[in-house]
């Protein structure tokens, strides 16, 4: 038995045990009730017995007394001396049976026959003893009434005590009537309890059943899905692992270093990339970038993203027209919204130009001075169609380095200011280390001790510190450290019909 049908079958027990001790004392009730009524039905008939005998006994005087008072001879006193001794106490029982089993009205009628008993017995009976063949009629009649009134006080007597006993009978009867009453009510509420019992417990069965079914049909559910997932997960593991780890050009005035390290989280394989991609001996295009969401959607948009970049490169290399071009393409997909940094990096002036795409800022890191973040700006890749993206040009010295990264690096904590202070902190720490892997110290520092929330990636493209390629830098452009410019064209421009900026899915 479950759980459920025992808490369910406790208030039937506790109401049919109630309800059987209300029948055990209903019928103790009604048994000492009829006890008692019996026993005074018995004393009744005892009374009405005694009455009897005392009217008996007052004519057994009454007839002695006329036969003595007629003839003379006292053979006829024969009954009055027989019955005078007992009279007395006939009535004397039935004054003391009627005192606790009869009502007033019988008790005083009872008395009073005694006391016109005493009377005849000294007025007629003892007056006629003694003037035995007296000739008063006054006296036998007056002894005669008062007979007749002894006679009518006891069958008054004995009808009340009649109409006691009926009364008696009709209660019991009464008593028992309401007892059987009582006993074919309680049977039927129990009878209707233990219907209403079995129908709670086969409602019971039947959604336990349907719960049983539906956690089944979940379980089973949430397999397919867990399987589906996990064949997600590898198709987008290896997607991810085949898009994103290129080998990076070498190129002597140049220096590189990347870092791609997935969410330690299953359930965030991201679309997180980077690209380096030779334009000639002194010049790289470099791109960053991330996808909104995770899964197997974010790793295909994310390829079509590094696509439409290096395509567009290959067209124009101007970072802006490159973004431009890979905006038009992924809007004309409707798929996901997608960040980007793309830029060229030129060894023969020491130049960085680079355009963003709410992308997270670049970091530019010279000799000598602490690391900082550059401008950035405009919308997502697909986000408005015909967006122009603006051209920011960093004019920098040898040993420059400019560091990108995915916003997995600062937003590994819910305050991001503390995440880019950290992010800075590791950068300068990597130049004093001398470290040539810049990308992977960095997220070392940042990382120890605690997990990848989200996919991470870092590329780091910077000028070698000798990089001289036959030009000659100028102390004044040395001691000027760097200066920055922006092209003219850096303005948003959207469709002659409004576009409303798309979510990712």
């Amino acid at each position: 038995m479950t759980q459920v049908s025992k808490r369910s079958l406790f208030p039937v027990l506790v109401l049919a045990f109630v309800l059987l001790a209300m029948f055990a004392t209903a019928a103790v009730v009604v048994r000492e009730y009829i006890s008692r009524a019996f026993a005074t039905s018995q004393h009744l008939a005892a009374a009405r017995q005694l009455a009897d005998t005392a009217l008996t006994l007052q004519l057994d005087e009454e007839t002695g007394i006329r036969g003595y008072a007629a003839t003379g001879d006292r053979t006829f006193l024969e009954p009055y001396e027989n019955a005078k001794g007992k009279l007395d106490s006939a009535f004397a029982q039935l004054h003391g049976a009627l005192a606790d089993h009869a009502t007033k009205q019988a008790y005083t009628l009872a008395d009073d026959a005694w006391f016109v008993s005493g009377m005849w017995n000294r007025d007629i009976a003892l007056t006629l003893i003694k003037h035995p063949r007296s000739k008063e009629l006054s006296t036998e009649l007056r002894g005669k009434e008062m007979v007749n009134k002894i006679r009518a006080d006891i069958h008054g007597v004995d009808v009340t005590l009649l109409d006691l006993e009926g009364n008696l009978a009709t209660q019991v009867s009464t008593a028992v009537d309401q007892l059987n009453a009582f006993v074919l009510v309680a049977s039927g509420v129990f009878v209707l309890l233990v219907f209403l019992y079995g129908l709670q417990l086969l409602r019971i069965s039947d959604r336990l059943a349907s719960q049983e079914r539906a956690a089944a049909t979940e379980r089973r559910e949430r397999a397919e899905l867990y399987a589906a997932f996990e064949v997600e997960k590898r198709i987008a593991d290896t997607l991810q692992e085949a898009f994103t780890h290129r080998p990076l050009p070498f190129l002597e005035p140049l220096r590189f270093s990347a870092s791609y390290v997935p969410a330690t989280e299953d359930t965030k394989v991201g679309g997180d990339w980077y690209d380096v991609m030779a334009l000639s001996e002194n010049r790289v295009l470099f791109a960053i970038g991330d996808v909104t969401g995770h899964g197997i959607d974010a790793a295909v948009t994310m390829n079509v993203a590094r696509q439409s970049l290096i395509s567009a490169a290959l067209l124009d290399s101007d970072p802006a027209a490159v973004l431009a071009r890979a905006n038009a393409e992924i809007y004309s997909r409707e798929t996901r919204l997608v960040t980007a940094i793309a830029g060229v990096a030129d060894a023969t002036n020491f130049e960085f130009a680079y355009a963003v795409a709410g992308h997270p800022p670049p970091i530019l890191l010279e000799p000598g001075r602490p690391p900082r973040m550059l401008e950035c700006g405009s919308l997502p890749l697909g986000a408005v169609a015909g967006t122009v993206y603006t051209v920011r040009r960093i004019q920098t010295v040898p040993g420059a380095i400019l560091v990108l990264y995915t916003d997995g690096a600062v937003e590994h904590s819910r305050d991001v200011i503390k995440g880019e202070e950290l992010l800075l902190q590791a950068i300068g720490a990597a130049r004093e280390s001398l470290e040539t892997d810049i990308a992977t110290y960095v997220h070392d520092a940042i990382f120890s001790g605690r997990s990848v929330g989200d996919d991470v990636a870092i590329l780091t493209v910077g000028f070698a510190a000798d990089a001289t390629q036959g030009l000659v830098v100028s102390a004044d452009r040395a001691a000027a450290g760097f200066s920055s410019r922006v092209e003219p064209r850096a303005r948003l421009e959207v469709d002659p019909n409004p576009v409303s900026l798309r979510r990712a899915s």
